[in-house]
């Protein structure tokens, strides 16, 4: 195992949407497994977002700081909503300075 990425669907601003996340163990960064595993998230995303209940977008929140991970963002055809406050850990009550990356899935 060289990291992790998954998705789940959230509340977001009064809007279902589609959260996605990813990290790759320092020794494997820079190897293009990220932009690998984030095209093929947003495969299987965009298959699944066909039911007609699913949410129709999906979002990346990284840290306004983690200049890698908002770079893959771009990389991967997301659209920048610009900065946010975030809940990180979820249900923590921690706010993180995030970005707001999007893709529509419609």
């Amino acid at each position: 195992m060289v990291g992790s990425i998954a998705y789940h669907e959230r509340d977001w601003q009064g809007e279902q949407i589609y959260e996605t996340g990813w990290n790759v163990l320092p020794p494997y960064q820079g190897r293009g497994i990220a932009l690998t595993a984030g095209t093929a998230l947003i495969t299987i995303v965009r298959a699944v977002a066909r039911h007609p209940d699913a949410p129709r977008s999906v979002h990346a929140f990284p840290s306004v700081e983690n200049a890698s991970s908002n770079a893959l963002c771009q990389r991967l055809g997301f659209t920048l909503l610009g900065p946010c406050d975030f809940e990180y850990p979820p249900g923590s009550g921690s706010l993180m300075r995030s970005n707001d990356w999007r893709i529509g899935l419609g």
